[in-house]
């Protein structure tokens, strides 16, 4: 069954930010909010993640999701693969998709505060993408990464995304280039109407 929103509006008290949003996402391949700052963008990944509950209309998405929010969210006591065997993932492959995206052994072993804001970055990311999870949802997911650093992480999204459907908000267009993605332009808030993906960049 497809993640799909049906008539969504949502309002932060007086501002609202989403009027009767139709919009269901593709069984695969990556979708890109794209738009300013403030538009709504966030917003409606958290209704996505079930973080948020709409004022009106329906959201439909079943199985589970996993998510990369802004900010790492690492948990300090934890060292980098225990944070992301936390969400259930196996230590094994937990360990490759870290391995995956340049972290070394060491870091692995290491307690967030010992590692750099780039190294926690890839620990969030491989955490989202080591979890059994039916679809994905990325919120400025290279924050603090190089692009070298972040071009590498480009093919492990793509693989995942190859049979499960992502969501992608970024200023980088470049970024949303490297992923194939369609593009999903909102121009201000309130969002509001039918979501429609441009062709993929």
């Amino acid at each position: 069954m497809s993640v799909r929103l049906e008539k969504v509006s949502f309002a932060y008290g007086d501002t609202p930010v989403c009027r009767d949003v139709t919009w269901q996402l593709p069984d695969s391949g990556v979708a890109c909010l794209w738009g300013p700052s403030g538009c709504g963008k966030t917003t409606l990944l958290r209704l996505l993640a079930g973080l948020e509950r709409p004022d009106s209309g329906r959201i439909q998405a079943p199985g589970r999701v996993s998510m990369v929010f802004q900010e790492d969210r690492l948990l300090p006591w934890l060292t980098a693969l225990q944070n992301v065997t936390v969400v259930g993932t196996e230590e094994d492959t937990a360990r490759r998709w870290m391995l995956s995206l340049g972290l070394t052994e060491g870091e692995l072993q290491s307690l967030p505060d010992a590692l750099s804001g780039g190294q926690q970055r890839r620990v969030a990311l491989a955490r989202a993408l080591a979890a059994d999870s039916d679809y994905l949802l990325l919120d400025e997911p290279f924050n603090g990464l190089d692009e070298d650093t972040w071009r590498a992480a480009i093919p492990w999204i793509a693989e995942y995304a190859a049979h499960r459907p992502v969501v992608l908000v970024t200023h980088v267009r470049q970024q949303a280039e490297a992923l194939h993605a369609a593009l999903i332009p909102l121009a201000g808030v309130p969002v509001s109407g039918v979501l429609c993906p441009a062709e993929n960049l």
